[in-house]
C-alpha cells in the first residue's frame, strides 16, 4: 500500500512538472490576440496626428514583439495603450457622461457623475499615471513623454489628455507585469 501510495505521489507530481513546462495561459493567449486583431483593424484605417501615430506604430511593433516572445500580459497592456494612442492621434476623443458613479450615489456631481467634465476625468488619469510612474520608478522613456505630452494638452485637449494618461498606465502595467 505504502509503495503504491508514493507511486501515484511520484505520477501527480512528474505531471505537475511536465504541466508547468509548457504551461500557457490559453485565456490571457486569447485575450491578447484579440486585441492585437482590434489594434490592427484601427492601425489600418488610422490617421490624425503624426507624432501620436508615430508613437502608436512603435507601442503595436512592441504588442506584436511580446506576443511572439509568448508573454501574453505584456502583449495585452501594450496592445491596449497603442488603442488609446491611436483613438489620440485621430481627434480629441468625447466621453459620455455616466448616469452614477462608482459609489451608487446618484447625486450627478463631481468627476465621476453626469456633472463631471472632461477636464476633470482627464486630471485624474494624469494624476494616477503620474503617481504610478513615480511608485514603480519606470524606466520606459515614452510612459515620460505620455505624461509630459498629456499635461501639455490637458487644458485645450483634455479628450486626447485623458487617453494619453490612459496609454502611459496601460504601459506602466505591461513594464511591471500587473
Amino acid at each position: 500500500m505504502k509503495k503504491a501510495v508514493i507511486g501515484v505521489l511520484a505520477l501527480v507530481a512528474g505531471l505537475s512538472l511536465a504541466q508547468q513546462v509548457d504551461y500557457v495561459d490559453y485565456r490571457e493567449a486569447a485575450r491578447s490576440a484579440a486585441a492585437l486583431a482590434r489594434l490592427e483593424s484601427v492601425a489600418q484605417g488610422a490617421t490624425g496626428e503624426k507624432k501620436l501615430l508615430g508613437w502608436a506604430q512603435a507601442v503595436k511593433a512592441r504588442a506584436e514583439k511580446s506576443y511572439q516572445a509568448k508573454d501574453y500580459f505584456r502583449a495585452l497592456r501594450e496592445a491596449q495603450a497603442a488603442l488609446h494612442l491611436y483613438r489620440a492621434a485621430m481627434g480629441e476623443p468625447q466621453f459620455p457622461a455616466r448616469s452614477q458613479d462608482r459609489m451608487g450615489s446618484h447625486h450627478g456631481f463631481g468627476p465621476r457623475g453626469r456633472g463631471g467634465k472632461d477636464k476633470d476625468r482627464a486630471q485624474a488619469a494624469l494624476d494616477r499615471a503620474e503617481k504610478e510612474l513615480a511608485y514603480y520608478r519606470g524606466k520606459d522613456r515614452l510612459v515620460k513623454d505620455l505624461v509630459a505630452e498629456a499635461k501639455k494638452r490637458l487644458e485645450e485637449e483634455p479628450g486626447r489628455a485623458r487617453m494619453l494618461s490612459r496609454a502611459a498606465l496601460a504601459l506602466i502595467s505591461a513594464e511591471r507585469g500587473f
